[in-house]
Formats: structure tokens, C-alpha cells, sequence
């Protein structure tokens, strides 16, 4: 995250290493170049994953707005860096042709994939969840509501990590707090509060 005459400075203050500024580019690019078969090797491995987790954030690039996304799996990370946040960025981190799970937050940049292959991440519901209890009124009381089987959720997920609850147990203890999710989610598209509104119909349509 330094440019490349604090590189230069740091190989002199830290290392006593005499490095001109023309060789940190140099390095720069022997680098890229010994590792562009090895992270195209990396990134055929998370497309062909079953579940991938995935993220983009605003990223300097030569003096211009670029976005860093990652894609990780349980053995295998890619991070790209690319000039676009939308679909076409999420595309070529993990291929139009991807057929399994993708665990991210609500950005429309990952619209085109099938809902059937999307989880929303939990930790970005809760803050949803947690903006309509700040609302007051009608959306606070189907906020806490939300809220409440959020930690259901995670209470009985903690069990499954512990080895107390067996992931078929999870699914079917999950059932009814998906029902209810979502007729509360039906609850909060139906008040009268634009933010809310629209926040709930957004979710529901990744139900």
C-alpha cells in the first residue's frame, strides 16, 4: 500500500539496501509476471467451488477510483483489482458460467446471478435489521422482531459448530424462522415509511 519511492526509502532506512527507484518498478513487474500463472491457477480453483464468498471496496490505482474484490473459499483467496464495481467485475472474478453458491451483501452488481445461488450475508441483514429499529415507530417493532431471529439463527448455528446441533437439526429448526422472516420482511414492504419499505422489498426479492 506505499508508493515506490517510500518502498525505495524503506529499503534504505530498514534494510541498508541501496535500491533505486527504477528497480522497485522493475521488481514490480518480475513479480507480476512470476505470479500471473499461479493466481489464473488460483482463480480457476474458486470458480469451479461450490460456495464463494465475495466483496469488492474502493481501491487507488495510479491515481484513479479502481475496486479491489475477493473471491474466498475455505483454501483459496483471489483478490482482483479492477476498474469496475458492477456486474461485470463480478463476472470476471468468478465467470458468468458459475454455477455454485455466492455468499455476499445486496450490491446489484451481483444481479445477474440466480437468486437460488445467493446468500445474503448475515452480518449486512443485521445492520439492515438494526437501521429500521433506529427508525422508530412500525419499523423499529419489525426491526427487533428481525432481530430476535437473528440471534435465533446464530444460536443454533453456534450448536452446530459445537457439535451439539446436526446440520439436518439446523435445517429443520431453521424452517419456521425462514417463515417468519419472511412474513415480517412482507410486514415491513407494507409500512408507510419509504427507507423501510423499500429495504424489506429489496430483501424479499432475494428470498
Amino acid at each position: 500500500g506505499v508508493s515506490q519511492r517510500d518502498v525505495e526509502e524503506a529499503m534504505d532506512a530498514l534494510f541498508h539496501t541501496d535500491l533505486a527507484l527504477g528497480s522497485v518498478s522493475a521488481v514490480e513487474q518480475n513479480v507480476s509476471a512470476a505470479l500471473a500463472q499461479p493466481v489464473e491457477e488460483a482463480q480457476v480453483y474458486v470458480q469451479k467451488q461450490p460456495v464463494v464468498n465475495v466483496d469488492e471496496t474502493s481501491w487507488r490505482e495510479s491515481n484513479q477510483r479502481h475496486w479491489l474484490w475477493i473471491g474466498t473459499t475455505p483454501l483459496v483467496t483471489v483478490f482482483l483489482v479492477l476498474a469496475t464495481r458492477g456486474a461485470v467485475g463480478a463476472q470476471q472474478l468468478l465467470s458468468r458460467a458459475f454455477q455454485g453458491i455466492v455468499g455476499s451483501d445486496r450490491w446489484s452488481g451481483y444481479n445477474w446471478l440466480d437468486p437460488q445461488q445467493r446468500q445474503l450475508c448475515w452480518a449486512h441483514l443485521k445492520r439492515d435489521f438494526q437501521a429500521l429499529v433506529e427508525r422508530g415507530g412500525e419499523s423499529e417493532r419489525i426491526g427487533r422482531a428481525l432481530l430476535e431471529q437473528v440471534e435465533q439463527i446464530f444460536g443454533l448455528w453456534h450448536r452446530v459448530r459445537d457439535g451439539t446441533l446436526s446440520r439436518a437439526g439446523f435445517q429443520t429448526a431453521m424452517q419456521p424462522i425462514q417463515t417468519h422472516v419472511g412474513d415480517l420482511l412482507r410486514e415491513g414492504a407494507a409500512l408507510a415509511c419509504d427507507k423501510t419499505r423499500r429495504t424489506c422489498e429489496n430483501i424479499l426479492k432475494l428470498e
